[in-house]
């Protein structure tokens, strides 16, 4: 390793001799060293004083730890070289990670300061120290990206047109999910709310860890970026739900761009085209919740992590494992990429050893940055495993007693029962329709795009050496897999990370289609390519036409009782605080029951009763303005409350189809 100064002449500026000193090593790790050790024991300080004394050891221990971190580098700067017991292994790790001795100390200093943040944030709601925690988990994060780059490699630049495309696309997949999110699903569901009533937590001074799991058992990050949409927007169906239209529109882009860097750019447009107007994507990307996220992620790591493999980039990996560690902070289908990443890894390995031998260094970066990033997370899943499995036993074929009683149910035995499950999760893609969260009487894929899917089929595996090939196929199987083994299947909101492969898959299928053809017809590969497209934005387009127009209309999204809670909301929300409501829905609902009544109506007192008017625990509403809320097939009570509180005013909400959904009755005191 060279250690001699250059020094700047009148040729070389100032921050030309910079970006030599750094691609070349020179000083950059005493730099390290000494600037490192100085922020960690800073912050050491800082959180000691936070903590409490049985969490007070790994700050303590940082002390010695870094003061010897910072006697090497002002020793180093006084030498004028790293000590030889340093040099020997440090010169080892830059020859084999191919960075520099800097570099190495920086990807030191990251898994320092991601500890130090796992002791800031600590397991409960609140933080010991919140702002040393976020600024230790920033710098980790930046110093385990840095220490990973290749410092020696020209940036290439993504071309003008491209960008333009891809911001063309942004937009449209914006606008498209992003008009009406109030009314489109027409009924803010219990979970949304939900999540939206735990977010409110981080607004109100009750919660502000973003490194445990919060409602439901999924991690509380995705409930601190739902807040500060409720701060911008208020306490609305909007503010939770803009969210999932970004997350949305953003996968749309990636897709582009993956598919582009792929299979070319004609393939990535036609996937993106159709997502933009995929009607399962589109339902996704307008509910307030965490799932929309996997498809970022997704895409993200996968496509990534496929460029660095292929092309020997360095920065790709590093995103690849940005996204890999971010992913475990949102859905827990995010889990699954543990499993594909190495099966897709096992399976282009045995077809490219050379390949697979050069990316191990890359990979081990990659991994690195997501241990980085995922660390604060994992240190609480270790202190709480129920938290972890329990998103998984909730929904598990194993878990519970859903195997035995599907079992004495069927008279299957286990094995046909789960061969019987994951038969059903590929149907999902084409055969059979969703269930759960999204019930439009279609699968992921309605007729004419299921057809141009399972086209590709035989492509995929005409060239079997193919790694992108590879990659797609492990990626739909394994959310095919991964919703056979849960519940309900097919579970529509389990394969929302696979949505963006199913658009992949879709513009891989008309681009073979389109090589096929153009070998035919040689000289028509243009207007082949340009009949394509349309044909993929005629697909796209139909899709969102039965979303937006079929759908949504007829939607039966929540159920009864949903559809109670958010009409009785929106009458609500026009009366001012302090009103009293009574609601009379035993024992199908109570008030609180949907989440959307108390998220949309919060300024409404509300009593719940628990049985027939006029038993022991009959509520007596003190205010002066009054209204009973009653569900059908409560007639006794409604004539009760009538005579106990005479001269009030009847309303009635009806569903579209004319039957009933609840009487109001409005009372005001004389």
């Amino acid at each position: 390793m060279n250690n001699s100064p250059i020094v700047p002449n009148e040729r070389t500026s100032s921050f030309t001799w910079l970006q030599t000193q750094i691609r070349s090593g020179n000083y950059l790790p005493q730099l390290v060293l000494i600037v490192g050790s100085i922020l960690v024991l800073i912050a050491s300080q800082f959180i000691r004083a936070d903590v409490p004394p049985e969490y007070d050891l790994i700050p303590l221990l940082m002390i010695p730890l870094n003061l010897g971190l910072f006697f090497l580098g002002i020793w180093a700067v006084d030498k004028g070289h790293l000590p030889a017991w340093v040099n020997k292994p440090l010169q080892a790790a830059t020859s084999w990670l191919k960075i520099t001795a800097g570099q190495v100390f920086s990807l030191l200093f990251s898994l320092i300061f991601s500890i130090l943040t796992c002791v800031a944030a600590g397991f409960m709601a609140l933080m010991y120290s919140p702002q040393a925690a976020v600024i230790c988990w920033g710098l980790g994060i930046i110093l385990a990206a840095f220490g990973g780059m290749d410092l020696f490699v020209t940036r290439q630049k993504v071309s003008r047109s491209a960008i333009l495309v891809g911001l063309v696309l942004f937009a449209v997949a914006l606008l498209l999910r992003g008009f009406n999110t109030t009314t489109i699903p027409a009924v803010l569901s219990g979970d949304e709310a939900s999540s939206g009533l735990y977010s409110l937590n981080f607004l109100n001074g009750n919660m502000n860890n973003i490194f445990i799991t919060g409602w439901f058992s999924f991690p509380s990050f995705h409930n601190f970026l739902q807040s500060v949409f409720i701060a911008i927007f208020g306490q609305t169906t909007q503010a939770l739900r803009f969210l999932a239209v970004l997350a949305g529109a953003l996968t749309v882009v990636l897709v582009f761009y993956v598919g582009r860097s792929m299979y070319g750019f004609i393939t990535g447009l036609m996937a993106a085209i159709f997502l933009t107007g995929m009607h399962f994507a589109n339902h996704f990307s307008r509910i307030g919740l965490n799932n929309i996220w996997d498809g970022v992620f997704f895409t993200l790591v996968m496509g990534f992590l496929w460029v660095g493999w292929q092309r020997d980039k360095r920065a790709a990996y590093l995103v690849a494992g940005l996204g890999l560690g971010l992913a475990q902070y949102f859905y827990t289908t995010g889990r699954v990429l543990f499993i594909v990443i190495p099966l897709w890894l096992l399976v282009a390995g045995l077809t490219d050893h050379t390949r697979f031998r050069r990316a191990i260094p890359n990979l081990v970066l990659m991994l690195w940055v997501t241990l980085i990033v995922l660390l604060p997370l994992a240190w609480f899943y270790l202190h709480y495993p129920n938290e972890f499995f329990a998103p998984m036993t909730r929904v598990g074929i194993f878990s519970n007693d859903w195997m035995a009683v599907t079992v004495q149910q069927t008279g299957l035995s286990p094995v046909l029962i789960v061969l019987s499950q994951i038969w059903k999760g590929i149907l999902g893609y084409v055969g059979l329709p969703l269930n759960a969260w999204y019930t439009p009487g279609v699968p992921v894929l309605r007729t004419l795009p299921g057809i141009v899917f399972l086209l590709g089929i035989p492509f995929l595996f005409l060239h079997p050496k193919d790694s992108r090939n590879h990659l797609l196929f492990l990626w739909l199987a394994g959310f095919a897999l991964a919703v056979g083994f849960s519940e309900s299947t097919p579970a529509s909101q389990r394969y929302v990370a696979a949505a963006p492969a199913v658009a992949l898959m879709i513009g891989f299928s008309m681009k073979e289609l389109g090589d096929l053809f153009g070998r035919l017809f040689s000289n028509r590969t243009r207007i082949i390519q340009t009949i394509l497209v349309v044909i993929v934005f005629l697909l796209a387009a139909d899709d969102a036409r039965f979303y937006y127009l079929d759908y949504s209309k007829d939607s039966n999204f929540a159920g009864f009782n949903g559809l109670v809670a958010q009409k009785l909301a929106n009458r609500l929300q026009k009366e001012p605080a302090g009103v009293d409501l009574v609601f009379d829905g035993y024992p199908d609902m109570g008030y609180d029951s949907i989440a959307s009544l108390p998220y949309l109506a919060p300024k409404v007192h509300y009593y719940n009763v628990n049985d027939a008017w006029g038993s022991a625990d009959t509520p007596m509403p003190a205010d002066r303005q009054i209204f009973f809320a009653f569900l059908p097939d409560h007639d006794d009570d409604r004539n009760a409350v009538e005579s106990a509180y005479p001269g009030g005013v009847w309303s009635e909400e009806y569903t579209s189809t004319g039957d009933p959904l609840y009487w109001l009755y409005e009372y005001h005191r004389p």
